[in-house]
């Protein structure tokens, strides 16, 4: 039987930017209340713009403060994420006219993305996830202590940190390796809230990018893609809504 818990549970509430841990969450099938409801888009286009292509987004933090979302810039200075400044500051920082919009004002979401994406290189190309928010695909990520275990045992040398994965939900297991591949197709309880596992999590040149004091580390993503055919984590959907908990149980069953 499966001893697991969630451990953390985080939002991110600019897409890219690094994000907050909270101890409860709010969560349906479009996914946690605030999480990537905001994103850096190109001012005429209205594409988002991706820490795959653009690191420097993970100089930023976002967080929600009485309701509203707060941005603390590269430089030091907090701003509410609709702020003039923050467009500002961030076109100076990416070298292109760019703002801040919400998934509300948009009529389509696109995303820029690099071709050659696990390595961040390559000419961009736009693609657009038809979710309700800023995700790359859907709406919630969960990730276990067994995968980073598992990987820090590969990488002895490296620093390995859930932060480089950004989930929602980090469960811990007592369990070292991939486990969760053998989750996709199954239904996951977290407390309450019965989810469904919709994919794998495949990853991607952000694990490998610097952020905090975690450094650059080409060598995560290179072990990620050898060692696990570039999994690290499961996407999952909610089949209904709920309160998510730090500390809450977690279940696998068969669907």
């Amino acid at each position: 039987m499966l001893n697991a818990r969630i451990a953390e549970i985080w939002r991110y509430p600019v897409k890219s930017m690094l994000g907050e841990q909270i101890d409860h969450a709010n969560v349906g099938p479009g996914g946690i209340q605030g999480d990537r409801r905001w994103a850096v888009v190109d001012a005429e286009s209205g594409v988002s713009l991706s820490a795959k292509r653009y690191p420097d987004l993970l100089r930023c933090r976002a967080w929600t403060s009485d309701g509203d979302v707060m941005v603390k810039l590269p430089d030091g200075r907090e701003l509410p994420v609709s702020s003039r400044d923050v467009g500002l500051a961030l076109s100076d920082l990416f070298g292109r006219q760019v703002t801040t919009r919400s998934a509300e004002s948009m009529a389509t979401i696109q995303h820029e993305f690099p071709t050659a994406v696990t390595e961040g290189e390559g000419e961009p190309y736009l693609y657009a996830p038809k979710t309700e928010a800023f995700f790359d695909s859907v709406p919630l990520h969960l990730l276990t202590t067994g995968t980073l275990k598992k990987l820090q045992r590969l990488l002895p040398a490296s620093v390995i940190h859930r932060a480089r994965f950004r989930p929602n939900f980090l469960v811990d297991i007592d369990e070292i390796g991939f486990i969760d591949n053998d989750w996709v197709n199954k239904d996951v309880t977290l407390g309450s809230l019965r989810c469904h596992v919709i994919d794998h999590t495949r990853r991607c040149i952000m694990v490998a990018h610097a952020q905090g004091d975690l450094p650059r580390d080409m060598q995560v993503i290179r072990a990620v893609l050898k060692e696990n055919d570039s999994r690290a984590g499961v996407a999952l959907k909610a089949l209904h809504t709920g309160i998510v908990r730090k500390g809450d149980a977690v279940e696998v069953r068969a669907h």
